[in-house]
């Protein structure tokens, strides 16, 4: 049985900078601009599945009328206090995730919820700014996936293989047990 602390990967200070550059399509400026904008590539696309990254994204699409089908929220913003809205219909689900890594816990969680055909949020405990990556290796091809860039705007990524292998690529690099992430479906959804 792996301890609770083998369980999971950590961002090494050499990827940090990489994982600053947004991996999608960067919407510059503040709400309701950037969020109406962001919508509308969005919607162009005819997402078969959309995942919210971060408390005021998920505040942002429901306050323009985009509910999102899973939304990861940490209730912080900038790592200061948040209230996080609450998404109709969804069923709330927990998990463990500290600052600078991606825990197997919180990995299953966002597979679960991706793969339920329920509407999910999921709370995190810790931090969620990690969590784009599992959710872009979980979710189906012709998905969305939006988080924000601090202090520049959001970003949208449509989900697909390209996509997929540069997030499992950063996985591949994260100090930790790699090989327990991929036996738990890191290979991704189809």
């Amino acid at each position: 049985m792996m301890s609770e602390e083998s369980e999971r990967l950590v961002l090494p200070e050499s990827l940090r900078d990489e994982l600053k550059k947004p991996i999608g399509i960067l919407i510059r400026g503040k709400h309701p601009k950037s969020t109406i904008e962001a919508v509308k590539i969005i919607k162009s696309f005819s997402p078969n599945l959309i995942v919210a990254v971060g408390d005021v994204v998920t505040e942002s699409l429901l306050d323009v009328g985009l509910v999102p089908d899973v939304s990861i929220v940490d209730m912080k913003t900038l790592r200061k206090e948040y209230q996080s809205p609450r998404v109709c219909d969804a069923i709330d689900i927990k998990t463990k995730n500290p600052a600078g890594t991606i825990t197997l816990d919180a990995w299953l969680a966002i597979k679960r919820a991706i793969n339920s055909g329920q509407r999910i949020r999921i709370f995190v405990e810790g931090e969620e700014d990690l969590l784009t990556l599992p959710a872009v290796i979980h979710a189906p091809l012709g998905a969305v996936i939006i988080y924000g860039q601090p202090n520049e705007g959001l970003v949208v990524i449509k989900v697909n293989e390209d996509i997929k292998k540069k997030a499992l690529d950063i996985i591949s690099r994260m100090e930790g047990p790699t090989h327990v992430f991929r036996n738990k479906g890191c290979e991704g959804e189809r």
